[in-house]
């Protein structure tokens, strides 16, 4: 979604000369008295309802319908002049700021004068910029635009341009109204040709090829095709044309089941859209059903880089997918047909285009003749649910094209290079669809559309073409409009965003949105498209996928004045000037400036406006989304002066002095005023007519205040804003901080931190080198071990082996076994001894227990050998557990045994432990003969 960064520029605001370009002058006089009963009532109006296209563009150049007027402007001339009558106080054409803000109409716009006399509802610019269709409710006329060196003439006098009325006997007003006026993406386009298709509401489809050196070719359509009458074919011989002028129809349920709504083209003609959606109409009935007409092409046209490969590659794939007799005869014909039709553009050699003007040198190719020029009408498809009720009434549509797989079409060609990070295939087409109710309805095709024809007469193998609709899969309902207020008026339309894939605007009488289907198109479509097999997950995925959101919706403009509709906008994306929005009322522009960015690059972002998932209503989206702390950009609208201000308060007035009869006139103007019925009717309608000029007066001076005391408000909180924001600034920028326990430190400088990272990488990459050089040394040379080398080497394997540590082989030898080594032989020992001394404390105690032999002994030595014969001496202990049980209390284990655990000891180390063990199994010993001695002693006492 396009970030906002501003709104209507200041060149184009009130009161700069650039307003001027979009607002209807003052009438000289008023309008002629017209044939009504009452001379003081309102005029006649009707109800229009359609859209409204009133502003065009081609590069800076704008082009706007004011009145029934077309006006034509240099935005990037409008905006240089603004600045430097701004700057200097004077205009370009020597005019003070005043004179200029007043004499504006001869300064910055120029009127093209076409012959249109009918209400003028839709402009539109081919895509050369050399046409411009000009189209009212019945009538179509191209005019041919002026280069723009002599639009831009300092002589701003009305300019006449060449015009011509496209069908003068087919688009009148007795026929049916337009329903869609469409440039075809794929048109062979030069100075003086190019092809328009026209859609009517009776669902007549024609493809004009004009030519304004030959005016045959704008009187009768190169192609003509009746919708209701394809939907009942069987054969492509079938007459499909429209009933011509004047001829009679009888009734048909398809007057009211096939009344077109809008119609436009599945793609743009660019290279990496779908090979078929370009050339793809799809048209769409006002009760919600939806047709294509696959393919329409001109007799020559212009593909891209991409149509011819891309379209072989899909008919020889669908022919090789249907080589087998379990195919379907329908679905077998139409790869047959369509096989036909692609050999017969391979077959073909490509027309060179030779030109001098803009266009340059193309190529073309002229629309093959098998099996016909008329597709076959396929759907109707449905974009309701087969379970919803909901009855719509469509206003507008508008397609997302599937994208191609470049790297796939073009694999093993050299000569075609692909950036990898731009290529990103959809293999679906996304329709969006909106409603007179102000509802977006998005849905997907994942089969898509492809050429498809009615057989030839006698061969036909299709029979009577199926009624059955084909359901669309409906991702989202999104709606705009809580209530609308004026709902016969009520059209809301679709404006491409020429900057962004998959972002559109919608229009209605009263506001422009921004829809944005970027992301979740780009996931889905990258789960749809990949290229490994499908896991369990997939599923899963995918249902998220559908139920997460969807389109991304912001409210861009807001119109309230109730009398006023927008039009539909324009999209200028300019270096100069920016890439902004342009729409108008007839009393004033509305612009919305967005953020330029790259294109292919992510546009989401926060924007200034509210934005939620568009699953419910849009005032309830607008009200809960967490705003970012600190503004950066403008949050609102420039204040507009209403339209009272500057409105001519005489014109009520003088048009009833204008409608009045002779007489009154001269009652009112002339003669003394005497009280009559008709002299108090026309005091009550100058009442009336003040009181409303009144009315609105004070609540444009109410509107005013508010503003104001907004604007109060709102300055108050920047100040506030900006203050936070030089708090910030501070903590950024002071010397200390606080950590996590709230201790004040030092802070450090980017610079410093940076620093001493550098410092430490030099001291990594040092000891890296210095380790790098040591390992080459050891592994480089085979040099042989030193004689002290190899002794220290067999005296670490001979202490091994009196340890009990053996080597790897000689482990695997004797595995499973016990070794016996000198000291398991001595621990040995010491067990059998232990063992020997607890038998010989036992007998001991048992002749002491003997009465009368001998007298007991005293407690003391019961206690002694008592103690003895619980000694936690057992035969699984170790040597050293023996010694420290035997020691006394508190004794420890001495700190250099832990020195044995090891091997790389150097042998006086080894000599000084073995002593220290030595001395320590000494005095073991001793103590133990002591406590021998003692116990003979007391045996011979008692």
């Amino acid at each position: 979604m396009p970030k906002i960064i501003g709104y209507t520029p200041p060149f184009l605001s009130r009161p700069s000369p650039g307003s001027r370009i979009f607002t209807d002058p003052e009438p000289q006089s008023p309008a002629s008295p017209s044939k009504r009963t009452s001379y003081l009532g309102a005029l006649p109006s009707t109800q229009y309802q359609g859209p409204r296209r009133l502003v065009a563009s081609r590069g800076t150049e704008v082009f706007t319908v004011v009145g029934n007027k077309i006006r034509w402007a240099d935005l990037s001339a409008v905006r240089d002049e603004w600045e430097d009558s701004t700057q200097s106080g004077t205009s370009r054409f020597g005019q003070s700021r005043s004179d200029a803000t007043e004499a504006t109409g001869d300064s910055v716009y120029r009127t093209l004068a076409v012959p249109v006399y009918y209400q003028i509802r839709q402009i539109s610019i081919s895509p050369s910029g050399l046409f411009l269709a000009i189209c009212t409710e019945h009538t179509v006329h191209i005019a041919v635009l002026p280069d723009p060196s002599r639009l831009k003439e300092h002589d701003r006098s009305p300019l006449k341009v060449k015009t011509y009325q496209l069908g003068p006997t087919v688009h009148v007003i007795p026929e049916s109204p337009l329903a869609s006026v469409l440039w075809h993406p794929l048109a062979y386009a030069t100075a003086s040709t190019d092809c328009l298709v026209t859609v009517t509401a009776e669902a007549a489809v024609r493809v004009w090829e004009f030519d304004k050196a030959n005016g045959w070719s704008l009187d009768r359509p190169k192609l003509a095709i009746d919708l209701r009458k394809l939907a009942d074919g069987v054969s492509c011989d079938q007459d499909f044309e429209p009933s011509g002028f004047g001829k009679t129809r009888g009734f048909s349920v398809d007057d009211f089941d096939m009344e077109v709504s809008a119609t436009c083209f599945g793609g743009r003609g660019r290279e990496d859209e779908d090979a078929w959606a370009s050339m793809t109409l799809w048209v769409a009935m006002r009760n919600g059903d939806l047709y294509a007409l696959c393919p329409l092409l001109p007799s020559r046209w212009k593909p891209t880089s991409t149509t011819i490969p891309s379209l072989t590659t899909t008919a020889v794939s669908r022919m090789a997918a249907i080589n087998d007799d379990e195919t379907d005869m329908d679905e077998r014909r139409a790869a047959d047909q369509q096989y036909e039709w692609v050999q017969e553009i391979d077959n073909e050699e490509p027309q060179i285009h030779q030109s001098t003007d803009s266009l340059g040198e193309f190529e073309f190719r002229f629309r093959p003749q098998n099996p016909s020029a008329i597709p076959r009408l396929q759907g109707p498809f449905t974009i309701v649910p087969e379970e919803d009720a909901t009855e719509i009434e469509v206003s507008d549509i508008h397609i997302f094209p599937a994208k191609l797989d470049e790297q796939d079409l073009f694999e093993g060609e050299d000569d075609y290079e692909i950036d990898q990070g731009l290529v990103q295939p959809i293999p679906f087409t996304t329709i969006c669809v909106t409603t007179a109710e102000n509802q977006v309805w998005f849905a997907i095709d994942l089969d898509g559309v492809t050429g498809q024809w009615l057989p030839k007469k006698g061969k036909s193998t299709f029979g009577v073409p199926s009624s059955d609709a084909t359901a669309l899969t409906l991702v989202d309902v999104v709606t705009l409009d809580g209530s609308a207020t004026d709902a016969a008026g009520s059209w809301p339309v679709f404006t491409q965003d020429i900057a962004h894939n998959y972002s559109i605007f919608v229009t209605t009488s009263k506001h422009v949105y921004s829809l944005s289907l970027n992301d979740w198109v780009t996931q889905l479509g990258a789960e749809l498209s990949g290229t490994e097999p499908v896991d369990p997950g997939l599923r899963t995925r995918l249902e998220t996928r559908c139920q997460s959101r969807v389109c991304l919706t912001d409210k861009l403009i807001e119109v309230r004045e109730p009398s006023e509709a927008l039009s539909a906008p324009t999209i200028i994306d300019d270096t100069s000037l920016g890439y902004f929005l342009l729409t108008a009322t007839s009393n004033a522009p509305y612009g919305v400036v967005f953020d330029q960015v790259p294109i292919g690059t992510s546009t989401v972002g926060p924007s200034l406006t509210d934005f939620t998932m568009s699953s419910s209503h849009l005032e309830s989206q607008l009200a809960n989304i967490p705003s970012s702390p600190i503004e950066t950009v403008p949050a609102r609208e420039p204040y507009c002066p209403p339209k009272i201000f500057y409105f001519n308060q005489h014109i009520p007035i003088d048009s009833m002095r204008q409608r009045l009869p002779p007489h009154l006139k001269k009652a009112i103007s002339e003669r003394p005023m005497r009280l009559s019925p008709a002299m108090l009717e026309i005091m009550t309608f100058a009442h009336r007519a003040v009181g409303v000029q009144s009315a609105g007066l004070e609540n444009a001076a109410a509107e005013l205040f508010r503003r104001c005391e907004r604007l109060r408000v709102e300055l108050a909180g920047q100040v506030k804003q900006m203050t936070e924001l030089a708090q910030q600034l501070q903590r950024l920028t002071a010397s200390t901080e606080e950590d996590e326990n709230g201790n004040v430190k030092e802070r450090k400088t980017p610079e410093t931190r940076i620093k001493e990272a550098r410092e430490r990488q030099s001291k990594l990459v040092a000891r890296y080198e210095a380790l790098r050089r040591k390992v080459g040394r050891v592994g480089s040379a085979n040099r042989e071990l030193s004689s002290k080398e190899l002794a220290w080497m067999h005296e670490i394997e001979s202490l091994g082996r009196n340890v009990g540590i053996v080597g790897e082989e000689e482990d695997d030898e004797q595995e499973g076994g016990r070794r016996d080594t000198t000291l398991d032989k001595r621990f040995a020992t010491v067990k059998q001894l232990t063992r020997s001394l607890v038998e010989e404390a036992h007998g001991i105690e048992k002749q002491q227990q003997q009465p009368p032999a001998s007298p007991k002994g005293p407690p003391a030595l019961d206690a002694s050998i008592s103690s003895i014969s619980a000694s936690s001496i057992t035969p699984s202990m170790s040597a050293s557990q023996i010694t420290l049980t035997s020691r006394p209390s508190g004794a420890a284990a001495s700190p250099r045994s832990s020195k044995f655990s090891g091997l790389g000891v150097s042998s006086r180390l080894q000599k000084e432990a073995i002593a220290d063990i030595m001395a320590a199994v000494e005095r073991e010993s001793a103590v133990i003969e002591a406590a021998m001695r003692r116990l003979e002693r007391l045996k011979m006492e008692y």
